[in-house]
């Protein structure tokens, strides 16, 4: 592969417009270097890179700490546009990719313990019971005796193609699952495009209703653009209530806990109806709700779907922060003290890189170290014996 291809894709990786497939590919691509063939290739890279305004090193660096860890975060949009943090940029860039360099003793046992993050894949259920396994790759699906057309697409994602539902058809209904570690893109026939996270589940009609559009999200969380029709409203339903489509684009997140439903408007309006409560929301709002309570809040909106642009995106607990790692990469997480569920975690690191990549950043913090032992990751405090 040229090096032309690995200065491309680096470029689109600092200013964050990477696809997952093209950080994969890059992730794999610098794998293969020697470490004389990295060093190089990134001087050379930062040589001719040009940016609008340059800071002085200790800026940058204190501006690239502020990215990963401390005590204020710049958005992803902010990141991706702001000349005056390239510098920052690059350098985390720099230890994402050539990580290795700065890894302690421990770090370098995580690095040979490594875990692969997730991938497009997922479970199709038919209403007539049938089963598919998803994942990249084209493959048609047919239903006998209808006219359902259903394509998976090579970039991971799935496609009905199809008319609309006459009033004299019982609509059957599909379920997409993935498990966790996996994602997975659902156009649906009448152009609304689901993104569902991992172990999420989606129940969805094969054809679209005649004069309405409903799906159910049982379980995880999913981001919808959906193809809006006055004359056929798209709703989607939770178990604790329902989220009407007004011309939208909105996340839906039912595993907070609880019981509770995070719904946050990107574009748009919804509205949100539960046990009586009705409430329409702006853009920059969180509808929050559990069935019986609703409350409206402002929200850092790329925060929320941080997922589905391939990041992480932390500003929370440790043990929060954990649950998602735990879901990507499908591995156990152990604490070695309770207190450490606690603590503080504000970064953000891609999703497409290897689970030490994603815990090296996080040991920058020296808040924490991690052990990896199979598909367990154990969490100990940052000057404690990891022997055990």
């Amino acid at each position: 592969m040229s090096e032309d291809r690995i200065r491309f894709l680096l470029s689109k990786y600092i200013h964050r417009q990477c696809n997952s497939q093209e950080q994969s590919e890059l992730f794999g691509l610098f794998n293969e270097l020697s470490d004389e063939q990295k060093d190089a290739l990134l001087s050379n890279f930062w040589d001719d890179f040009e940016s609008e305004e340059e800071l002085p090193e200790d800026e940058a660096e204190q501006i690239l700490d502020t990215i990963l860890a401390r005590r204020s975060r710049l958005s992803l949009k902010f990141i991706s546009i702001a000349a005056s943090v390239l510098i920052g940029l690059f350098t985390g860039a720099y230890l994402l990719l050539n990580s290795h360099k700065h890894l302690s003793a421990d770090n370098n046992k995580i690095a040979l313990a490594d875990i692969r993050p997730g991938e497009n894949k997922a479970e199709l259920t038919m209403a007539n019971g049938k089963k598919f396994l998803l994942g990249s790759g084209v493959q048609k699906i047919t239903v006998p005796n209808t006219d359902v057309v259903i394509q998976q697409n090579d970039n991971g994602s799935l496609t009905y193609n199809k008319g609309t539902t006459t009033d004299a058809e019982q609509i059957a209904y599909d379920t997409l699952r993935t498990p966790k570690g996996g994602v997975y893109q659902l156009n649906l026939g009448d152009g609304t495009k689901i993104w569902l996270n991992t172990a999420s589940a989606i129940r969805f009609p094969e054809k679209p209703g005649h004069r309405s559009r409903d799906v159910e999200l049982l379980y995880g969380e999913a981001y919808f653009e959906v193809q809006h029709r006055t004359d056929a409203p798209f709703t989607v339903k939770t178990a604790a209530g329902v989220i009407r489509d007004l011309g939208t684009h909105f996340n839906v997140n039912t595993s907070i806990g609880d019981g509770h439903v995070a719904a946050t408007l990107l574009e748009g309006a919804i509205q949100i109806e539960t046990n009586n409560n009705i409430k329409r929301i702006k853009p920059g709002q969180q509808a929050l709700f559990n069935g019986k309570k609703l409350s409206v809040h402002e929200v850092d909106v790329e925060e929320m779907i941080a997922w589905k642009e391939g990041y992480f995106m932390f500003d929370e607990t440790m043990a929060s922060a954990m649950q998602k790692i735990s879901l990507w990469y499908d591995v156990k997480i152990e604490y070695q003290d309770e207190g450490i569920k606690g603590i503080p975690v504000l970064a953000t690191i891609t999703r497409y890189s290897n689970i030490s990549n994603v815990l090296s950043i996080l040991e920058m913090t020296k808040k924490v170290r991690f052990k990896i032992d199979g598909r367990t990751v154990k969490v100990f405090y940052f000057n404690q014996n990891t022997a055990n």
